[in-house]
This record gives C-alpha cells, sequence and structure tokens, in this order.
C-alpha cells in the first residue's frame, strides 16, 4: 500500500445494475495531496468536499460509468463531480478528479446518458 493514498470508502455494488458492471466491492482511495491539489487548480468549492468524500461514493445522486472511469455526483449547496478510476499498476481505484458542476451539465449528462438518476428504494 502506498503511504500517499488514504483508504476513504467501498464501491457501493447496488451501483452496478445502473452502471451496467459487475464489480464486487473494493476499496477507493485518495490521494493524501488531493486537497492541495484542488486548491493549487483554484477548485475551491470542491475543496470544501474533500471530506465528504466517504458520502459522495456510498450515497451520490447521479452515477455513470464513462470512459472506463465510474462517475459520481453529489447534491449538496453545491453539485460536487468525481472520477473514480483504476491505477492499473497498483490494481487500485481512486478519486481521479474532483470538481463543482452547474445543474445545466448535469441535465445535459442525463440527456445524453453519461449519468442516470440514482433511485434509492424505488424514489
Amino acid at each position: 500500500m502506498s503511504d500517499k493514498l488514504i483508504r476513504i470508502a467501498t464501491f457501493n455494488t447496488n451501483l452496478n445494475a445502473l452502471l451496467g458492471t459487475e464489480y464486487q466491492a473494493f476499496a477507493i482511495y485518495r490521494s493524501k495531496g488531493l486537497l492541495t491539489h484542488l486548491i493549487k487548480r483554484k477548485h475551491f468549492t470542491a475543496a470544501k468536499y474533500v471530506d465528504y468524500l466517504p458520502e459522495i461514493i456510498e450515497t451520490p445522486d447521479y452515477a455513470g460509468y464513462y470512459d472506463g472511469n465510474i462517475e459520481l455526483v453529489k447534491i449538496f449547496k453545491d453539485n460536487i463531480f468525481i472520477s473514480i478510476k483504476l491505477d492499473g499498476k497498483k490494481h487500485q481505484y481512486y478519486v481521479a478528479t474532483m470538481f463543482d458542476v452547474k445543474m445545466g451539465k448535469i441535465e445535459y449528462y442525463l440527456k445524453t446518458g453519461r449519468l442516470k438518476k440514482v433511485e434509492i428504494n424505488g424514489k
């Protein structure tokens, strides 16, 4: 295990049907330097939600599978988009990107099928 990664969540296997995947539960990591990276890139809004990554991963409002990555969106006061990618060499899944996204972009992704609404208990 790399000392530069922090385990933050486990993949919610209930998302498989929505994503069209057959993943077993697996650990998801984030870089210890993620917050610094977000601030350096001026993603101040997303930086406020780094501690909410477990919640975003375990109970997203929208989910999609695009270009080999799992994409999740959680609606808080802001809409936070994350992408989870596989590090093929280390065989570990990690948060590759995180940023705030406008509702218009979410609606566009829903229209194109890139994202789907996560229904919890038929709601």
